[in-house]
């Protein structure tokens, strides 16, 4: 094209898949799909009022938990949160095999310590989710994944209060049993948290 003469006109096909592309993909791809220019490609986006900026994602895919996640472990390959409850898991087998080796003295002990505990601490409440229908792309993409390391955080801390109790049942049953490996002390009021 020669310098002063006017490009060609937009289709409305072109203009449909460069709203459908804006802030999902970056603008010289976009250019490269459409066969335009950068400068056409920003100039059009600009008449319509859609943004280009893609927004970062940093969020990784769990498959133990089938979620986002903002980190995975490179031992394991999975989330945080999976980790943990994988130990709750681990845990509650231990607590399972200890209840299932006491006597029915040691169970009736058990029980009746279990009993009169109630629930110490209120659940952590869910993170709420953002409402993204009027944000451009970018910004709800960012409201996303914030919200989702909320929720991570969220569920991290519901399982270590789970992985935390099931040590404290072990540690019980253990002391009905007579076989703490730690010691034969009773547990303090302060461990039953």
């Amino acid at each position: 094209m020669r310098r002063g003469e006017r490009g060609r006109h937009w289709s409305v096909g072109e203009i449909r898949e460069l709203e459908s592309l804006a802030g999902e993909v970056p603008r010289r791809e976009i250019a490269r799909r459409l066969r335009r220019s950068n400068s056409s490609v920003r100039t059009m986006a600009s008449r319509l009022g859609l943004s280009l900026r893609v927004a970062r994602w940093d969020m990784r895919w769990c498959d133990g938990c089938a979620t986002w996640r903002t980190s995975l472990g490179e031992r394991t390959g999975h989330c945080r949160v999976c980790d943990k409850w994988r130990g709750v898991e681990a845990e509650e087998g231990r607590v399972a095999d200890e209840i299932a080796a006491m006597t029915p003295e040691q169970r009736a002990a058990f029980d009746a310590g279990e009993g009169r505990r109630g629930r110490q601490k209120p659940r952590p409440r869910r993170p709420a989710r953002p409402d993204t229908s009027k944000m451009p792309r970018a910004r709800a993409r960012r409201e996303e994944a914030r919200y989702m390391a909320a929720v991570e955080e969220w569920e991290l801390e519901f399982a270590s209060r789970r992985y935390d109790a099931a040590k404290t049942r072990l540690k019980r049953a253990r002391w009905v049993r007579g076989t703490n490996p730690r010691g034969s002390s009773r547990p303090s009021k302060n461990s039953e948290k």
